[in-house]
Parts: C-alpha cells; structure tokens; sequence
C-alpha cells in the first residue's frame, strides 16, 4: 500500500485555478492504490462538475472519485468511527424528523405556562399554522445543533442560558424560556420511545473524542479527504475535519481573496484575536490596532464592505492551521498559491487590489485604458430588456473573440437573485433564433425547482390544490398538454383541439358541477356553465341532435362523426375530478395520505414514458421517506391537505450534486454561495436595489439574532449575499458585465441599482475617474426596435436585423414593386366586395391582393362565464332572436313574444348568457329588444305581401364588370322594394342615419340605379325602420365608375383613407380622434392593417398614391362624400320606434 500521511493541509490562493492545479499535482506525486477512490467534499453542483471536468482533462478520464457534501460525508464517517449502531442513517434531531415529532409535541406543551407565546398562534388548532410553526422550529434547532451546539448542552442540563462567543452565560428571557423547555420535552420524547437522544451535536462530540483517543474506527475511513473550494463552513465541520486529520490526510482547497492578514479592516474583529494567524501583516502594520475609521486608510474597501463571511472562516482556519508544522512535516513547497496578476484591464486592476489589499488612492486615479471593457454596465427599463440587451451583448464578445483570445459560450455565467422568473424570459429571448442562425447562442437554465419545469409534477401540484379550485376551462387544457395525463385518459395530442372546440362551444366556463361550486361557496351561481353542464350538452346532442330540449338541457348539436368518441374521455376526467376533490377535502392520517397519493398517481398518470417513469419513482421515494418519517417521529394525527401536500412535493425541489451545472452552453443560474468558478465572462442581471442583497428576515424566535450573540461562521444572507458578489467579481477571467433596471418601464424615472453595484460603481469612480465609469456604462432605449441602436456614429448595438430593415427607408424599385393588377376575366365583382372594400380599402388590399390575413393572436380559452354581453356579442344574441322571422308567418297563430321567448330560453339554456338573475335580466332585456322589431318587421311583410322575383344587375366600366342579384324583393302596388331585418342600430344620437351602417343599401341603390332598375330599400333596425330611395341613373353610374376605379387603385397600392375617419372628415368632424382614438374610444388606426401601413393620421393624412395628388382628402371625397350626402339628403325617410329612447 502506498503511504498518505495523516494530516491537515490548507491551501490558499486567490484563484481557483491555482488550487485546483495544486491539488492534482499532489494527487499526482502522491497517488491512492489503484481503485481506491479519491474523496472530495465540494458545496455546490458547480465546484462538482468543474472539478470533474477539470480531472478529465488532466489524465482524460474522471474515474475512481467520489464527490460528496461534507455534512454527508462527515455523517457517513461519524458511522465509520463510531460505528452504524450508534449513528443512525437518519437522526432523529434532523430537520424532517424534527418536525413531525415537533407536530406531534406542540399541542402537548401548550398547557406549560412557559409556551405562552405560542399559545395565541396556535389556539385555534389549525394544523396548518401548526405544521408551519414546526418546520421553523425544526431549522432553528437544526441550526442550533451547528452553530449553537453548547447552548443545546446546557439547556438539556436545566441551564437556562445562552453563552456568547466569549464563553459569557446570559440568562434566558422569560419569553424565550419555552425553546430550552420544547428542547428537553424533545430530549425525553426520544428516551420514552427507546430512541438514541443523539443529535448531531453529541456524534459529534463522541466523534472528535474518539479520535483524539486515537480508537480505530469501526469501518476504514478514507485515506484522503479533500475539501475544495469550500469559502463558508461551521466550525464544527472544520473541527471534525481537524480531528479526522489525526487518521486521514486532509487537504482544504481555500479561495482566499486578499494573500495578507485581512481579518481586522471591519467591524467584530475582537471577536477573532487569537495567538496564530496564518497570513503574513501587508508592511508589518498591525491592523487590529487602528481605529475603524483609519481602516480605509490601509486596507481595501471592497474587501471591507463584502468579505465578512470570508473572513470569518479564514480566521476560523486559522485555529486549526499550523502552516509552518505542516510544510514541515509533509514536505509542501508551496501552500499559499496566490498568482501575480499581471493584466492590466479594469477588472484585472480591481482583483489584484484585492488581493494585495490596496487602499483607495483617491488624490492619485488611475487613468483607463481607451476601450477598456472588461467591466461594464448596462443600465435598462425591465428584465425582459435586460435579457435583450445581454443577448446582443454577448454575440458582440463571441464575434470579437480570436484565436489568440477564443471565448465559447461554455465559458460564460449569467447570474440572477432569482431565476425563476427569468427563466421564461430567457426562453423567449433565447429561443428565437435557430441552430442555423448565426445570432443562436446555446444555453442551460440550472437551479429551476422541479415543480416548475416537470409537466408531470405542474400536473400533480394543480391536482394537490383540486378542492380550493376553480377548474376552469384554461386549467384542463393545461392538464392535457402534459403527455402523461393525456395518455391516462386516452387522447392524443391531434385530440386536444378538437375537444378545446367542443368544450368551449357548449358552454364549458368554470366548476364541475353544482356541489363544487357549494364547495366553493358560489352555489348561487347554479348549474351553469359548469363541465357538468357542458357535457350533458354534448351528449344530448350527439344522441338526439341540434335544436333539442331534455329538462333545462339544450342540446350541442356539433359533436358527431367519428371524433365523438372523444366525449368518453372527457366524461371520465370530469368523474375523477369531481370524485377527488371530494376525497382530497377530508383530513387524513399519513397512512391514509400515502394510499390516497399512490391512487391519484394511477388515476391520472401513465408513466409508460421513461421521464414519467423517472419523476413516479422520484414521487415514490418522496412517499417512502415521508411515511418512514412520520413513523419514527410517532405522528399518527389526520392532516389537512395543504400540510401532506407540502410535506410530499418539497422534497422534489431539495438540490443535489446530481444537477446539471455545466451543460456546454451559457449557463444561467441563481446566485448562490460557493459557486466560484472561474469563468471568461461573468454577468449579472436584475442587481435592482431592494432585489440584491436579498432579504432574508430571521424568525422573531431566532435566539442566534439576539444582541451579543453573534459568532464567526454564523450564516447571514445579506452577508453571503455580499461576498457572492465578491467571489463573483474575482471569478471573472475577462469580462464581468452588471446590468439593473434602472429606468422606470412607465415613466423613465431613475430608479437605483443594488447597493453593491454602487458601492463598485463608487471605488472605480474614486480609484479611475468619474469619466471612466461613464464610458463603461450604457443606458438603453426602452424598445429593442429604437431608431438610436440604428445611428451612424451611436454606441448601442443591435444584432436584431430586422428591426434595421423596419427603420430603413423603402426604396422603390422594379424588383420590389407589384406587378399591375390584372382582374380575372372569369370572376365579376360582387356588392359584397365593394361593401368590404369600402368598409377598410387597407385590410382589402392585404387580404385580396398580398393574400395576408391579420388575425389576432389565438384567444385563450374563455374561462369566465358572461358577466354581461359586450356589443358585438349582444348584437350575436339579437341576430338569433330575430332568425324566427320566418315562422311569424309559418305559425302565424304564434304571436312573435312567444316565438321570441321561447328562442331566448334556448339560447339561456346555452350557457351564452349571464348567469342567475343577471342571465334573467338580460334575456328579458334581449326580449324587449327583439319583439318589437319582429311585430314591425310582421307589419312591413303584411303592407308589402307580395313577393317579387329577383333581379339579376350587370354593370360594365371599361374592363370590369359588376355583377349581382338583387333579391328579397316584394311588390305594393307598381312600388318594387327589398325588405332587410338588421339586429343593428342604424341611428345616431342625433337620429340621423348611421352612414357606416349604410355601406350594403348605397351600393345597392347604385347598382340598381345604374341598371334601371327603380327599387326602394326598407331596412327595420333596432331603433328605426329606415325607407330608402336611390339616385338618379346619371349619377349612380359616376358613383359607382369612381368607385370601381378607385377599387382598381386599392388593389395596386394600399389606398390613404379609412371609413370612419374619412366620414368624420366629410362630415367636418375630427378624423384624427377617430383614427387615432382618445381616453373614452379607441381609434380605427389600431386595426392591425391600418397600424401597418399608417401608424398614425399624420401618416394617413401625408401619404400620396402614385404621380397624381390623390390623398387621403381626394379618396375621402371620390368614396365616401356622396354617401354622406346621400344618408343627409330626403332621400331617406325615417320612421323611429317609440322605445328608441329606453334601448341601450
């Protein structure tokens, strides 16, 4: 066996490179046996695999190492020396076991007059409040039995204390006395169930002992434990590892940011005056013995300001590290292994000051190197702009890298406070762009919870929360685009579609019956609209048909053919809904939880799929553990949902070692401590104040929060927060990129960046000079599309080219314009085609000529029942009302209120209208609307009772022809007229006639009027029966030629005018308000045609079609004067109802 010596080394060094470099030389001149695995204890996922990767590269395989967390490592050995039955695999005093046995003893302990202040909290007996009580208890004593263990001794001995840092007891407050109290009820909880009172405090203890007794262990322990890259670390893990030194070689890889004593320029540094220091004084000045406010005088303000948690554990070594002893003994060349840097970028100058513990030297600056980029900000107005901008950015630094300098996108880290919502972000940002577009950058999001990027565990979370919701239409066609759910019901993802349809169609909004909606305390709401309802709907209608009644069911008649099998699996989704919310809403006892978890599992997923197979096992394990849990803690009590539900699923989210980090693209991440890994580019982004340094509050309870009671090592998140941001300040190789919203998205207010990014902004300011940090900052347009990323001579930069093609003038030329409009010989327009020409000349232009529909973006599914009937779906409802016209006469013993009636239930019965008594109201307001115009529609049949044949018109002008039926005529007397029942208004409120509403009459009248053909048209409206005559032949055939030639431009060139804005013009009203819209109306240029081609009226209004000065003044005249001449003139006879005034 080849010979490692027992012992404790610690390496320092500034970089990680260095420590790594240093560890494998020894690991190479001191090598294991052969298949004797290597230990190295890491503390993150990052160090793991960089480690990894870096063994790889060095021998070109990673083989033989182990690669563990030292608490589980330390676990582990504390079995190995002390032996396996006196180590359980789980301690009972661990934070999950603690908080079950804690559930189960707080109840007991509230009648001690000592828990008064618990009792308030949990009087009422919620056990929810009780099991959130618990599990911060449970990590409070968790951390107790880290930091605080003595504490625990002297409470288990009745001594009622808290002993600060320098051994000084304080008597417990009467208000804190009940966390002694609970700790020793737990002390003989665990002794009245024949259980070890062995918490990891005392293995510990009896760890270290043994040790130093120097017993032989039970089982080897390694030959060689390395800890690398480890910047924080209780002392009681720094102590086991000290006493496993005296058995086993102990190498500590430490990034240590300054190579000089550091520990006294900040606050607490009494606390840390021991007799050895490690590092040597920078020019043997004593720094302990100056004033703090002389500090910044001699040491380092970013190292002051960020590295109280480094620190601390350097001085912590330093009680365990006899340096001297050890070079000695282990014949080490080198232990400190710091690199002298000798770059001279921005980033390089700031490191080295740290490092060499500099002092601002703010009467002689620094000047900065012209193009010096190596730090940058980047200032925009949200994180979405910031994920924009820092694509941009990076595919600059990727095109300026060389072969001298090559940076791929593995060697980048983008960091956020939180990656969670930045996640789809990035997605969005990042995603545009293919593999085989040049501007694609690969990447990796890592450190996403479980639960919000596995479909199957979003499923079973929303499944877990089954009797608190809604279910609404949108939340079950999110259900099924998760394939497992899908593949339990029997649908394919071509299914979903259809079903979508279906559903939506028969009225499906929100509940899944009317004893879920008693559920949920909106039993008032009835029936309606729920998937109950829905489905009924669908089945009556696939068995019987359309237009059929069964009870207070109306049936949906579209569900036929061979897709209506698709109704079977809906009807069972809603059974097990509907059957598990039920059961889902009672307590139960842990066993009974476990069953019931195992039996939605089956109901509702198939995990024939290998990850769905992976996450069931995952979910499986979860139980497994929980269950042994609750068993060994005695906990037998029923529990609320929300409690197991928790208790299940947070065990998904706990990281591991296992986790992807390094996957060969960018890497996005949360910020989070110990992750310095060196990388070529590091980026930060949403460093806002009041976002970074996070917030982290300690529980009133928190006795290590007291006043004298802080300690070195004692973990803090602002302070971990702080010196991430030095760590990732020193693990930037090249370029270290800082960006925050710092302009306000709504009115372009300042808003400030994260304290730290100022307090950097601040040292460079003062150590390289104000116009220095100008150059290295960048303020962003609030739009990725600006004209300023466009300018010649500007410092922004855009890689989206097509927003440049947007900016850039059209030029006109042969290859980009049209082709003339040739007209097909065979095909005649049509009064229809004229009427939508007339109605948006634009929109017709890009639908016949271009053939590009805008249609709006794909509507969610509507999830919420009518509350009410806007204007377009109240003129829906009255266009059904009023398709009982026919029967007036088929029926005539069936007066039209019946009819009405009878049609506005059906329609009511369809989930279309309100529901309860605002339903009512609006089918008897749709009632009163529809009656009246059947009895006056009945009343115009019966003056004009005979019906006439209809007429075929034919209108030639030059090469176009206009060709149609006039038809719906009917004859009194030698008068011919055509009769039109509109559901619309067809006044004003000035009871003029609308000219919009009169597009189809005009061009009827011209038509007709240009054939010969004398014919009125009688139109009956909502508010008025309107009689129409035409105009003179001469006149109608100038109209209609103007109308068709400028129908001719239309499909050349999208013409400068729109209808309602060109009617307000001639009508000496405001065309820009109706185009451009106001506070009270939206304006007719937000039609996504219009928007297109005229953003705005001063576009509308300055565009010029062709040589000629046709303008939208010159097509606003030719197209719609005479038409508002015409609506103004006597030509038009109105006749209002008497209830105009009472409709809406």
């Amino acid at each position: 066996m080849i010979p490692i010596y027992p012992g404790f080394i610690v390496l320092h060094s500034n970089r990680l490179e260095a420590l790594r470099d240093t560890v494998l030389s020894w690991l190479c001149d001191h090598p294991l046996n052969p298949l004797e695995p290597e230990t190295f204890l890491v503390q993150s996922n990052g160090i793991a695999e960089w480690l990894k990767i870096s063994l790889a590269q060095q021998d070109g395989i990673c083989a033989a190492v182990s690669v563990d967390l030292p608490g589980r490592f330390l676990w582990n050995a504390y079995g190995q020396m002390l032996g396996r039955d006196k180590v359980l695999a789980v301690s009972p005093l661990d934070k999950n076991p603690l908080t079950w046995r804690l559930m189960r003893l707080l109840p007991t302990a509230l009648e001690d007059p000592a828990f008064e202040p618990l009792q308030q909290f949990l009087a009422d007996g919620d056990l929810e409040r009780r099991w959130q009580l618990a599990s911060r208890l449970a990590d409070i004593f968790d951390q107790y039995q880290v930091y605080r263990s003595d504490w625990l001794n002297d409470w288990a001995e009745q001594r009622l204390q808290l002993r600060a840092a320098d051994g000084t007891a304080y008597p417990l407050l009467p208000e804190q006395i009940w966390q002694a109290k609970l700790w020793q009820r737990l002390l003989t909880d665990l002794h009245q169930y024949q259980q070890k009172a062995t918490g990891r405090a005392q293995i510990h203890h009896a760890f270290v002992n043994a040790l130093e007794a120097a017993k032989e262990p039970n089982t080897p322990l390694p030959r060689r434990v390395i800890l690398f890259g480890a910047s924080v670390l209780p002392g009681q893990t720094l102590e086991a590892l000290a006493s496993l030194a005296t058995r086993c070689q102990v190498i500590l890889a430490v990034p240590n940011p300054c190579r000089f004593h550091w520990a006294d320029i900040m606050d607490g540094r009494e606390i840390l005056r021991i007799e050895r220091q490690r590092h040597s004084l920078r020019e043997n000045r004593d720094l302990a013995s100056l004033s703090l406010e002389e500090l910044h005088l001699h040491s380092n303000p970013l190292l002051a300001s960020w590295g109280r948690q480094g620190r601390d554990f350097v001085r912590l070594l330093d009680r365990f590290d006899d340096a001297v002893t050890t070079k000695a003994r282990l014949e080490i060349p080198r232990i400190d292994v710091y690199e002298e840097d000798t770059g001279s970028t921005l980033l390089q100058q700031i490191q080295s000051r740290v490092r060499d513990l500099e002092p601002l030297q703010r009467d002689h600056p620094t000047p900065l190197a012209h193009g010096d980029q190596s730090v940058v900000f980047h200032i925009a107005h949200s994180a979405q702009r910031e994920v924009e901008i820092l694509h941009d950015q990076l595919l600059a630094l990727l095109a300026a890298s060389d072969d001298e300098t090559p940076l791929a996108p593995r060697n980048i880290v983008v960091m956020v406070p939180d990656i969670q919502p930045f996640a789809p972000i990035i997605r969005a940002v990042f995603d545009q762009y293919d593999r085989h577009d040049d501007r694609h950058i690969p990447y990796e999001i890592v450190d996403l919870r479980a639960r919000a990027v596995n479909p199957m565990l979003i499923a079973l979370e929303w499944l877990l929360h089954l009797p608190e919701q809604r279910c609404r239409l949108g939340e079950i066609r999110d259900l099924l685009d998760c394939s497992a759910f899908r593949r339990r019901l029997g649908l394919e993802e071509a299914d979903l579609a259809q079903c979508s349809q279906w559903l939506e169609g028969a009225g499906v909004r929100w509940g899944l019956s009317v004893s879920h909606r008693d559920q949920l305390g909106l039993g008032a709401c009835a029936g309606q609209n729920t998937w109950k309802f829905g489905l009924q709907r669908m089945f009556l209608g696939y068995a019987a048909g359309p237009d059929l009644r069964l009870g207070n069911i109306e049936s949906y008649g579209e569900i036929g053919g061979l897709d209506a099998s698709l109704v079977g699996p809906l009807s069972r989704l809603l059974a097990r809904l509907d059957h598990w919310r039920k059961i889902l809403s009672e307590e139960a006892s842990p066993v009974e939880w476990i069953a019931r978890a195992r039996q939605v599992l089956a109901d509702f997923f198939d995990n024939s799929a290998e990850t769905d197979r992976l996450t069931q096992v995952a979910l499986e394990t979860a139980l497994s553990t929980w269950f042994t849990t609750c068993d060994n803690a005695q906990f037998v009590e029923a529990i609320p949902l929300t409690v197991f539900r928790e208790a299940w699923l947070e065990a998904l989210d706990e990281p591991s070692l296992n986790q992807t980090f390094l996957a060969g693209g960018v890497t996005f991440c949360t910020l989070m401590p110990m992750r310095s890994v060196p990388f070529d580019v590091v980026c930060l982004l949403g460093m806002n104040d009041g976002d970074y340094p996070r917030r982290s509050p300690r529980a009133d309870f928190d006795l290590m929060g007291s006043p004298k009671q802080y300690r070195p090592g004692d973990r803090s998140r602002r302070d971990d927060d702080r010196y991430l941001m030095l760590e990732a300040l020193l693990s930037a190789r090249r370029t270290l990129y800082i960006s925050w919203a710092g302009r306000d998205i709504r009115n372009n207010r300042e808003r400030p960046p994260s304290v730290l990014v100022a307090q950097l902004r601040d040292y460079i300011a003062a150590g390289w000079a104000t116009e220095g940090l100008k150059t290295l900052t960048t303020e962003h347009p609030l739009q990725p599309f600006s004209a300023r990323y466009f300018q010649q001579g500007g410092h922004w930069l855009t890689y989206a080219r097509e927003w440049r093609e947007a900016h850039r003038p059209l030029e006109i030329t042969s290859e980009n314009l049209l082709p003339p409009f040739i007209p097909d010989a065979d095909i005649a327009l049509t009064v229809a085609r004229l009427v939508e020409f007339l109605r948006n000349p634009v929109r017709y232009f890009f639908r016949h000529r271009l053939g590009v529909v805008f249609d709006t973006q794909e509507e969610a599914l509507a999830d919420d029942e009518s509350f009410g009937l806007d204007g377009l779906a109240r003129h829906q409802r009255i266009q059904e009302l009023l398709e009982v016209a026919p029967q007036l006469f088929d029926t005539p013993e069936r007066p039209a209120a019946t009819l009405v009636a009878e049609r506005a239930a059906r329609i009511q019965r369809s989930g279309v209208l309100p529901m309860a008594s605002f339903g009512e109201q609006t089918r008897e307001e749709l009632v009163r609307t529809a009656v009246p115009m059947l009895e006056q529609w009945k009343y115009l049949r019966i003056q004009w009772a005979v019906e006439a044949p209809k007429q075929r018109l034919r209108f030639v002008h030059g090469d176009f022809v206009l060709e149609d039926w006039l038809d719906g005529l009917y004859q009194q007397a030698d008068d011919l007229a055509w009769l039109e029942l509109s559901p619309s208004r067809l006044c004003a409120k000035d009871a003029t006639p609308r000219a919009d509403k009169m597009l189809t009459t005009w061009i009827r009248h011209l038509l007709a009027s240009a054939c010969g053909v004398k014919v009125k048209g009688i139109l009956a409206g909502q508010d008025a029966i309107l009689e129409t005559e035409g105009i003179s032949p001469a006149e109608a055939e100038v109209c209609l030629s103007a109308l068709i030639d400028a129908w001719h431009e239309g499909m050349q060139t999208p013409l400068p005018v729109a209808c309602q804005t060109a009617l307000a013009f001639v009508q000496e009203k405001n065309p820009r308000v109706q185009y451009e819209g106001s506070y009270q109306q939206d304006g007719e240029g937000q039609e996504p045609c219009l928007h297109r081609s005229f953003p705005n009226f001063a576009a509308l209004n300055s565009t010029i079609v062709g040589a000629t000065d046709r303008d939208f003044s010159y097509y606003a005249n030719a197209l719609y004067r005479p038409l508002a001449d015409w609506v103004r003139s006597t030509a038009i006879t109105i006749q209002l109802h008497p209830n105009t005034a009472d409709n809406p």
